[in-house]
């Protein structure tokens, strides 16, 4: 894990911990029951689901490889991501590529 990635997955728990009480509890509960980075993830998922309003059906591009023909929207974006060095697990990937 790159400390890109590691600044990513922090930031996904604080943006997810944010959200309200209830998913504020459900990371901490996570937490203390499942390690670190496996709940990073979740929560980088979760972030990037709610801030590219995916339907249930779409991945974020967390949950993609570049060359996934299946879901080629999140592919493309994250090789958009990955080209600029953000982290895959970028909780706003759109916000951040608009970013200078």
């Amino acid at each position: 894990m790159t400390k890109g990635d590691r600044n990513a997955l922090q930031l996904a728990i604080e943006r997810c911990r944010a959200v309200d009480a209830d998913r504020d509890q459900q990371i901490s509960a996570m937490l203390m029951e499942r390690p670190w980075r496996e709940v990073a993830e979740f929560a980088a998922y979760s972030c990037q689901m709610d801030s590219l309003r995916l339907k249930p059906w779409e991945l974020p591009p967390c949950a993609v490889d570049v060359n996934d023909r299946e879901h080629r929207q999140a592919a493309k974006l994250l090789t958009q991501m990955l080209a600029v060095g953000l982290s895959r697990y970028e909780p706003d990937p759109v916000q951040a590529l608009s970013e200078p």
